[in-house]
């Protein structure tokens, strides 16, 4: 029994050519191995899987071949390239910062930096997963990737770059690693099924292009495991979607199908059949909203190169997309993300989900631009949806009588109006009821459109959206210029009138003692004599609006001072200690003897202060 081998180890790259959605990094290496200027240290970062150590051995290899290709390739003939592929090459070091991060392991790494290379010209040290080293080490580290020495290059790798300290890179060449694109690694996958002998669907590879998320080491093992769950040398896109437990791409293109009928029962047996295949509803909103967003970048042909799948399914999108409207698209993926946030806190997951679908379904005979497509039967009425515009309540629309030519049959279907009409006859709908009128229909060659085009009357346009505000504008500034002029003896004249008015006597009584006076432009600063009349005056918010309300600008301010220099007549009343019984009764006691006396000929008991 032969041993089976992974992929990513199997056909991991030898080479720079090798290495896939990485050009700017192989190009920079190639030159700096032209020219000899390579640095003394490098930092490879970027996701997981997209060839950071991968480059980083490559580099090493090539430093020390004897005969590299074009200065720029290692021969893997050489007796360096031979025994680094054996991997027992002398000169390049391989830590795993993972494991080995303590500043011990780092002076061991230091100490072997002291000895020159025993075959070639360089010693390089490869330190994977770097950001996991302590503080320590990384100090400990630090004077010798500063000043190594001439015959030594150290080569980081990492995941996290946020987690290694400023000094450290500060001290290298930094290449940022990107995420590999789907479609190279789709071509990849391609190659090694060649090689492997095996077929596989496009839209299978597609799918495990998608899963891997940019990583090829990731995309590689589920190759692995795909190709190992088949029993024939086909790999089958029902194969990818079962193994990845993934939605079937036909279960949107469905639920589409039923937003576009209106079929609410459609779709409620779709998401029942989803969720019995042993699915959650957050995976088929993720899925649905994902499809929408397709649809969505599929209307355009300058915008369908941003859809990640095979040409087969491009078509296919592109159909389905014909068929939607992009207001509708829009409205629905609006839901979707309503539901998408509140689906996590949502204690009926299902009912939650049920009642997106609803919406969706429903939406787009609110925000269809021509109910008109579907009329069966002439002098047919239709009512049309109540409409919620931006700027007021729902508004219902007028109904529509229709009247087809004499002696000639309805139409069942009336083409969509081109952008210029949509332009030309905009579908906003006012506060008011629309008034529909019947208008002539151009006609277009021989084949005539015998129906009557209804347009709608007295609605505002997009520009007249416009007019609108400035004449709101206009409105408001007319009222300020009638608003009666906020003076001194208007503000004292409005604090008089509500002193007199007051229910309260203590209100009326602050009121009186107060000094009111408008400072500035907009500013009102009342002088009180203590702190009780303050309280009482700012507890008036009615006062308070009143004087705001009389200046229109807005940002009025109203201070309230306490100044009893103003107030000579009004003196701070001192304050009255409580007093219990006993206390009480000594004060009556030291004005008149006679109580004491009374208190003891008729032998009445004595008051003691401590129970009050």
């Amino acid at each position: 029994m032969s041993k089976f081998v992974v992929s990513a180890r199997k056909y991991r790259p030898t080479t720079f050519e090798d290495v896939i959605g990485q050009d700017h990094i192989s190009h920079t290496l190639k030159n700096a191995l032209l020219t000899d200027q390579l640095a003394h240290a490098f930092l490879f970062c970027g996701p997981r899987g997209v060839g950071k150590t991968t480059c980083a051995r490559i580099l090493a290899k090539v430093i020390n071949c004897q005969n590299p290709k074009d200065k720029v390739e290692p021969c893997n003939v050489c007796s360096s390239c031979v025994s680094f592929n054996e991997n027992a090459s002398f000169n390049i070091f391989e830590l795993d910062a993972a494991s080995n991060n303590s500043v011990d392991h780092i002076r061991a790494l230091v100490d072997q930096v002291r000895f020159q290379p025993q075959q070639g010209a360089y010693k390089v040290f490869i330190i994977d997963e770097v950001h996991m080293l302590s503080t320590s080490a990384f100090n400990a580290f630090l004077k010798t990737l500063e000043e190594p020495p001439s015959y030594a290059i150290f080569i980081l790798a990492t995941t996290e770059k946020h987690k290694i300290i400023p000094t450290i890179l500060s001290r290298c060449q930094i290449f940022d690693f990107k995420r590999i694109q789907p479609a190279d690694i789709v071509k990849q996958l391609e190659l090694i099924c060649n090689q492997e002998e095996k077929i596989a669907e496009p839209e299978a590879l597609h799918q495990i292009a998608l899963k891997a998320d940019g990583a090829m080491r990731d995309a590689l093992s589920i190759f692995d495991k795909i190709s190992s769950s088949v029993e024939a040398d086909t790999i089958t896109y029902k194969d990818v979607i079962v193994n990845l437990n993934i939605l079937d791409y036909d279960y949107f293109f469905k639920a589409m199908d039923a937003v576009l009928r209106s079929d609410l029962s459609d779709m409620m047996l779709i998401l029942d059949e989803v969720i019995q295949n042993g699915f959650d509803a957050e995976q088929f909103i993720f899925g649905l909203s994902g499809h929408l967003r397709e649809l969505l970048v599929g209307k355009d042909a300058k915008t369908i190169g941003l859809m990640e799948c095979s040409d087969v399914l491009k078509k296919r999108y592109y159909d389905q997309s014909l068929l939607c409207p992009e207001d509708l698209l829009l409205s629905a993926l609006n839901i979707l993300n309503q539901c998408d946030i509140n689906l996590p806190r949502a204690n009926n997951k299902r009912l939650h989900t049920e009642i997106a679908l609803s919406k969706i379904c429903y939406v787009k005979n609110i925000v269809e631009t021509d109910v008109f497509n579907a009329l069966k039967v002439a002098n047919k009425k239709v009512i049309m949806p109540s409409i919620t515009a931006d700027f007021g309540e729902p508004t219902p629309v007028s109904s529509v009588t229709i009247k087809p030519k004499s002696n000639e049959a309805a139409p069942t279907y009336i083409p969509p109006r081109s952008n210029q009409e949509n332009d030309n006859q905009s579908n906003i709908v006012n506060h008011s009821n629309v008034e529909r009128v019947n208008t002539p229909e151009p006609s277009v060659g021989k084949s005539a459109d015998p129906i009557q085009k209804t347009s709608i009357k007295n609605t505002p346009t997009l520009k007249g959206i416009d007019e609108i505000k400035r004449k709101l504008q206009k409105e408001e500034e007319e009222k300020r210029k009638s608003t009666v002029q906020f003076t001194d003896d208007l503000v004292k004249q409005v604090w008089k009138e509500y002193g007199e008015t007051a229910q309260s006597m203590s209100v009326k009584s602050a009121m009186n003692n107060s000094i009111v006076s408008l400072e500035g432009i907009k500013t009102i600063l009342v002088h009180v004599p203590n702190g009780i009349t303050r309280d009482l005056i700012l507890q008036e918010s009615l006062l308070i609006e009143k004087l705001r309300t009389l200046y229109a600008d807005g940002g009025l301010i109203i201070e309230v001072v306490i100044d009893k220099t103003k107030f000579p007549d009004i003196e701070d009343q001192p304050l009255v200690k409580s007093l219990n019984s006993r206390e009480i009764f000594e004060a009556m006691s030291e004005k008149n003897q006679s109580i004491r006396k009374l208190v003891e000929k008729l032998k009445l008991k004595s008051i003691d202060s401590s129970k009050y």
